[in-house]
């Protein structure tokens, strides 16, 4: 029977009015696209966007779901574009495969989570049914492949289609930027194809000793740090966004240099990445530093596997000598082992303790492989990073594998004081606030001069104002409730320098070295005189929690990740209240393609920081507190105005000042019952969400939601260690 496009609108239209009516216990779409791992980016960049949550709660949806590989070709882009374009992917009312597959030579328009966008669907020549934009023209945008999951009674479809669905420029008739036919087939490839390079190329240092002179010596072992690859083996599946791992050796070796180990990395990224090499700087013949492995046990082979493979793979451990250790594996592509000259193990006591890091890749508990990184960090661990892959073919921890050990660990290889300038004024990052940000930061002596004032227990009637550089704060101690700071006590004055002033603040410097000074990390902290009121989600309702989250004093922080082989960026940390991420560098946005500088944002009272705008929860299952992230016209320029106020190896050259070694709150303790507060916010919430809120919310730090000034940076843990 042929139907014309009125017919199979009055179908879909009576299908829809005669299936039961939307229960109120609603399905959560990303929960139940994170139970297939095809289509975990799909779920990713619907919740980061907030589509999940939009549509919780929602009537009848049918989701279009592509897998990762399609998903690839958008990962990165705009926020707004990325949206837009996934809103075609929901479509407004309960369609399984069955129906749409009735549509024998017809077509209907269906709605969409676009407010202006339908989408068409159209039944194909030997019963496939296709879908693009409606108003796209003749060729369609992809095609059913099957029903993925159905649930009759919330009205709930997922449906796997080919690809994403192509979205025309009303306007204009342009394709967007992810049209498929707007884009070039090199944008087809896996991002890991593309060599991520920083935007700019790395000036001239100043002069110095041992910093970026390429060469560290850790003590008769010289080690290089290199990025020039050769790829050995690739798989296509498995790892993060089922995209798989490459697996390389570094190439192209100065003389004398040797290879410790083989590189890995996910797919789903650009390749950016080092590995060390090393040379036996001490001439002895009986006791060098470096040795050649006297056999090879074989930890796996894809051999017998049928996956997406690029030929098969092959992941060797060396056997060391006595007295020596196996610092990383080797990557073959035959069954034969490698020979006993291509890597070198290392002396024993230039060998540290290491752990896993991230996940790489895997194929099920056949095999995980990860990044490794010492396992005791901070400004005083010796532990030195290899830069190979961690490969797990059994139980936990049965890897033998070790990271290196800066023996001679002095401070030739830091930046020096000029150098830490050049440093900052490369790398330094603007920090965008929200546009509806009430509380911006201010320098700490602007605080102290408009009014700040130092309380003592049991002496609260006699507050005392506070110097400039904080000379009369109590020094030492601890923070056991003895003194604490306040606004002032004047109700202008204090609203006052609750907004903070944006004009007057600094970035406070605190340089270290990491990862047995093979690393200089830069830790910059930012001043808020005040935190606002926490916002929170609870599916599809935003409410405010009133007083939850407000404090006076807050401290946040982010810390540059500098190699000292050559100073290049490697990586970010985003502190985020009591946690936070590293970025690699090359996830980060940058302020134009001629600046190494890059973009960080501050979220809308809570000032946690993020690598990119958008809305992120703090919790889970679609509740939690709300971080707001979005560009405005106030930011701050990191670089424009800092004080480095900490730097252990330069000792005595560095003062500081008065205020970083008091050792108390920066506010008053104000007790509340959160319990009481809560209660006041749920009010328009249903009764099972009211539940899954407090239980959710009560999990949180208490950074988050009492109303108690922080310490100060040097009582962080993070002050001597590494970042969480």
């Amino acid at each position: 029977m042929s139907l014309n496009m009125s017919s199979v609108s009055s179908y879909l239209l009576l299908l829809c009015f005669f299936l039961p009516s939307f229960s109120a216990a609603a399905l959560n779409i990303s929960e139940i696209l994170e139970k297939y791992p095809d289509f975990r980016s799909f779920s990713i960049h619907l919740r980061e966007t907030g589509l999940a949550d939009s549509v919780i709660g929602g009537k009848k949806i049918t989701v279009l779901a592509v897998d990762n590989r399609a998903m690839s070709k958008i990962s990165g882009g705009p926020t707004e574009e990325v949206e837009r374009l996934l809103r075609l992917h929901l479509v407004r009312g309960y369609y399984r495969a069955r129906h749409l597959l009735q549509l024998t030579n017809g077509t209907a328009s269906l709605p969409t989570f676009s407010q202006d966008d339908l989408v068409r669907v159209k039944a194909l020549r030997g019963g496939g049914v296709g879908f693009s934009a409606a108003g796209e023209g003749p060729g369609l945008g992809a095609e059913l492949l099957k029903p993925v999951f159905s649930h009759p009674k919330d009205r709930v479809a997922v449906l796997h289609v080919s690809d994403l669905i192509r979205q025309q420029d009303n306007a204009s008739g342009n394709c967007l930027t992810f049209c498929a036919s707007a884009r070039s087939k090199k944008v087809e490839a896996l991002p890991i194809s593309t060599v991520f390079k920083l935007p700019a190329p790395l000036p001239s240092w100043p002069a110095g000793k041992g910093f970026a002179s390429g060469t560290i010596d850790l003590g008769g072992l010289l080690v290089q740090q290199t990025t020039t690859f050769t790829k050995v083996w690739a798989t296509h599946e498995g790892g993060p966004d089922n995209l798989g791992a490459t697996f390389f050796e570094p190439s192209l070796l100065p003389e004398g240099y040797f290879m410790l180990g083989s590189y890995a990395q996910p797919n789903n990224k650009p390749l950016f990445g080092g590995i060390l090499i090393g040379k036996d700087g001490t001439n002895s013949l009986t006791n060098g530093t470096l040795k050649k492995p006297i056999n090879y046990t074989l930890v796996w082979s894809s051999e017998s596997l049928k996956i997406n493979q690029e030929g098969s793979g092959y992941i060797w451990l060396p056997v060391p000598p006595d007295g020596y250790t196996a610092v990383g594996h080797v990557v073959t592509t035959s069954s034969e082992k490698p020979s006993t000259d291509k890597v070198r193990c290392i002396r024993s006591d230039l060998t540290d303790h290491c752990e896993t890091d991230t996940w790489i890749w895997g194929n099920g508990n056949a095999i995980n492989v990860f990044t490794s990184r010492p396992s005791i960090r901070g400004i005083e661990a010796r532990g030195v990073g290899v830069g190979a892959f961690f490969a797990q073919a059994s139980a936990p921890n049965s890897s033998v594998l070790a990271c290196l050990r800066n023996t001679k660990f002095d401070s030739s290889s830091m930046p020096n004081q000029n150098q830490i300038e050049a440093l900052v004024r490369e790398y330094s990052p603007l920090v965008y606030f929200h546009p509806d940000e009430a509380f911006l930061p201010s320098s700490v002596g602007w605080f102290f001069t408009n009014g700040a004032l130092l309380y003592k227990k049991e002496e609260e009637t006699k507050p005392v104002p506070i110097e400039m550089t904080g000379s009369n704060l109590p020094q030492g101690g601890s923070s056991d409730g003895t003194y604490w700071l306040d606004l002032p006590l004047e109700g202008a004055a204090k609203d006052r320098v609750k907004k903070g002033e944006l004009q007057s603040s600094q970035a406070y410097l605190h340089v270290k070295p990491m990862l047995g000074a093979t690393f200089t990390d830069i830790a910059m902290w930012i001043f808020y005189p005040f935190n606002g009121p926490a916002r929170a989600k609870v599916k599809f309702f935003d409410i405010s929690l009133g007083r939850l989250g407000e404090h006076v004093g807050d401290w946040e922080h982010l810390t540059l990740r500098i190699s000292n082989f050559d100073g290049r960026l490697w990586s970010v940390y985003l502190a985020e209240h009591s946690a936070g991420i590293w970025v690699s560098a090359a996830e980060l946005e940058y302020q134009n393609s001629s600046t190494n500088k890059f973009v960080a944002y501050s979220s809308l009272h809570g000032h946690a920081l993020y690598f990119k705008p958008g809305m992120f929860l703090q919790g889970g299952e679609g509740i939690g507190v709300r971080n707001d992230f979005a560009k405005s016209k106030m930011f701050m320029d990191t670089g424009a105005n800092f004080s480095v106020v900490k730097a252990e190896h330069l000792g005595s050259a560095i003062i500081e000042p008065a205020w970083l070694n008091y050792c108390r709150e920066w506010g008053p303790k104000v007790d509340y019952d959160i319990a009481e507060e809560m209660q006041k916010a749920v009010k328009v919430l249903p009764g099972k969400l009211k539940t899954a809120f407090r239980s959710v919310v009560q999990s949180l730090p208490d950074e988050v939601l009492k109303e108690e000034g922080p310490i100060g940076p040097k009582m962080k843990g993070s002050w001597i260690g590494d970042e969480v």
